[in-house]
């Protein structure tokens, strides 16, 4: 697949957030209970999304390391297991990709490969945002948009 890579600013936003410890092997459930937190947490408490899920993860790449599964929210308040946080903005470089998580390695051999062609350095953890619902859509129409910060 080829990307279309470019760079945008993205503001400072305020989120209901989830930490969950996973493995590489344990991805999928870690983010599957903590969407699931945070939907149950926003219906119960009234808080509404403002944007579409993201996470991100600090140490990404250990054998074991921590999501940090946010929901954007205009404003709201932490409960069991739930925090309130500003997540920071910044500066990134960022691509969507369309179709299976499993083929979302690709889209990060793209962005680095642009990185790198550019004469550019990351500056934190990646983000993927969940532009839609493998529960509303088929696999081949999933769309993630995965967002590098940039030094």
């Amino acid at each position: 697949m080829d990307y279309e890579i470019n760079e945008k600013d993205i503001a400072p936003q305020l989120s209901l957030t989830r930490r969950e410890t996973v493995t590489m092997k344990t991805i999928g459930n870690g983010l599957d209970a903590g969407f699931k937190t945070l939907k149950e947490h926003s219906a119960a408490s009234g808080a509404e999304a403002v944007g579409p899920l993201f996470v991100f993860s600090p140490d990404f790449g250990k054998d074991q390391f921590d999501l940090i599964i946010c929901m954007p929210v205009a404003s709201g308040e932490a409960g069991e297991g739930v925090a309130i946080e500003e997540i920071p903005g910044g500066h990134v470089v960022f691509t969507t990709h369309v179709g299976p998580y499993t083929e979302v390695p690709e889209a990060y051999k793209a962005l680095f490969a642009w990185i790198e062609e550019n004469g550019r350095k990351p500056a934190g953890a990646a983000r993927e945002f969940y532009l839609n619902d493998p529960k509303d859509v088929p696999e081949s129409e999933l769309r993630v948009e995965i967002a590098i910060p940039l030094a």
